[in-house]
């Protein structure tokens, strides 16, 4: 969260709101289609890693190989063609949904083998020093595309260091072909590209009701609403996959349940300071161009989402150990379609910044779906009387906050 935060205000000031906009929808649909490029292995894999660790010498391994191969290729054309071409929309989305995927794809193999120094390098690299050298080149050169460039050359160079952790072991003992692996994970792909699509979709919608200006404002209210989504989904990633080794639904059940408790009790710390943040920081940290009420407004009203999400996360950790990512998927289609709908018909009524409360509803009812879905499969799943306790304060400490701030 404070890495974006301190490199999009920077942007702001190399580069004019529309250029800002235009970058803004670039990494939001690259974002959304990254998971298909690597066909969900990057969650997939992380998953059978942190459960068998020597499966990342053999098909698992090769299977990671194979992708980075082809994305890199991929990469590397689009860039060419961006080169000699004026600015294609296309090939700016290209290159970079390449890059993005081979850097979750590295993530997801490190966070697999719980290699916890090395993720977060990692992680620091590709979320603020690349954006970093994209902000210092487009600033210099006074080109987008050259600041892209950059960008996706770094994301490659990052992702090029799992290179190591899967190289092949004859002798790893596990029989399944890459081909298996990525027919298995391909049923996560829905849900990782909803995932991911709630916030982003919103920039999407809010940049063709309101146009580039628009979308440039809600880009910076959208950094503080995905740092709080962010922090409960990036411990909710750790923890649930660590989970995956539970032997039995008594022990899983008691992984999960205390991972909520933790992950709630850290976003209502997270959303006061977020509070706060936008009441007294807000002004200095806005580049001056921009309306500091409006995306205050969109903050306030989308403050709950982080709480909704966790809980959703929690209850589709439980159903992927189960092995049902068709329900994984489909609990998010509902709350990405209500998120949407939503957003769409509040932005246009109410301008951007009601964007915020679409985004609580979508996470909200993706919530509810996926909870009743695991409840179906197996009602031994359910959560524990201290994770229902601090998940209402939770969602309740961060609604009563927002209506205080509004008397």
């Amino acid at each position: 969260m404070g890495t974006t935060l301190l490199v999009w205000p920077l942007l702001g000031r190399l580069l004019a709101p529309a250029s800002v906009g235009q970058l803004s929808g670039v990494l939001a649909f690259s974002s959304i289609l990254a998971p298909v490029v690597t066909l969900g292995a990057h969650l997939h894999v992380a998953n059978r890693l942190a459960r068998e660790p020597m499966r990342a010498g053999a098909a698992d391994g090769r299977l990671v190989r194979f992708l980075l191969v082809v994305l890199i290729a991929v990469a590397v054309v689009s860039v060419v063609g961006l080169a000699v071409t004026n600015g294609s929309p296309v090939l700016r989305v290209s290159a970079v949904v390449a890059a993005t995927g081979c850097s979750i794809l590295g993530l997801g193999v490190v966070r697999g083998l719980n290699r916890a120094g090395l993720y977060a390098a990692v992680t620091i690299w590709s979320q603020f020093l690349a954006l970093l050298l994209l902000s210092a080149v487009a600033g210099i050169t006074g080109s987008l595309d050259a600041g892209l460039t950059v960008y996706v050359v770094a994301l490659i160079l990052g992702a090029t260091v799992v290179a190591p952790l899967v190289k092949h072991q004859p002798d790893a003992g596990v029989s399944e072909s890459p081909r298996q692996i990525g027919f298995q994970s391909v049923g996560l792909v829905p849900h990782l590209v909803l995932a991911v699509a709630t916030l982003l979709l919103a920039r999407i919608i809010v940049g063709l009701v309101t146009g580039p200006v628009g979308l440039a404002g809600f880009q910076y209210a959208s950094l503080l609403i995905g740092g709080v989504t962010t922090i409960g989904a990036s411990l909710d990633a750790h923890w649930s996959t660590r989970a995956q080794v539970a032997a039995s639904v008594t022990e899983l059940r008691s992984l999960l349940n205390r991972n909520l408790v933790r992950i709630q009790v850290v976003l209502v710390a997270v959303a006061i300071g977020v509070v706060v943040f936008i009441f007294v920081l807000l002004p200095l940290w806005l580049p001056p161009s921009y309306d500091a009420s409006a995306v205050r407004l969109a903050v306030l009203v989308s403050l709950s989402a982080g709480s909704f999400q966790a809980l959703a996360d929690n209850r589709a950790a439980a159903l992927m150990w189960l092995g049902r990512s068709g329900a994984v998927s489909a609990g998010t289609t509902v709350g990405v379609v209500i998120a949407s709908v939503s957003c769409f018909l509040l932005v246009t009524a109410f301008g951007w910044e009601a964007a915020g409360a679409a985004i609580a509803l979508g996470t909200a009812s993706r919530a509810l779906v996926t909870s009743v879905l695991l409840r179906r499969a197996e009602p031994a799943l359910g959560l524990d009387r201290p994770a229902v306790v601090v998940s209402t304060a939770a969602v309740g400490l961060v609604l009563g906050a927002v209506l205080l701030t509004q008397i």
